[in-house]
């Protein structure tokens, strides 16, 4: 069985959608991290003060085949939304400490790939 970790950088505002596109998808968990992001037009707020938002980085550890199908649900969002985030994979090589039950998941979701 191979993992994959699937990271979701969007503005803070759209973490919910995001999160709730992904367990509907099939997506149990992420790790949610708070951040700032700095981009190369700077954005004019009040009295001058430049302003570039707050963003949610989401963490996602996930079987390679189940990451295919929640990152065509994410990939919808975001161009939605008009480009305004950014959603990829990368490979995992060794992983400890995962959940038995989130193991059993992963193997029955291949189970019933295999039968389709």
């Amino acid at each position: 069985m191979k993992f994959v970790t699937l990271v979701v950088i969007i503005p803070s505002q759209d973490e919910d959608r995001f999160k709730k596109a992904a367990k509907e998808a099939g997506a149990s968990g992420a790790t949610v991290i708070q951040a700032k992001g700095s981009g190369v037009e700077e954005k004019k707020s009040f009295f001058s003060l430049t302003f570039e938002g707050n963003h949610t980085v989401l963490l996602y550890i996930l079987e390679e085949n189940m990451s295919r199908s929640i990152l065509r649900a994410l990939k919808a969002l975001i161009e939605e939304e008009q480009g305004d985030g950014l959603a990829f994979t990368m490979p995992i090589s060794s992983i400890v400490g995962l959940d038995k039950s989130l193991l059993s998941k992963f193997e029955k979701n291949i189970e019933d790939e295999e039968i389709l």
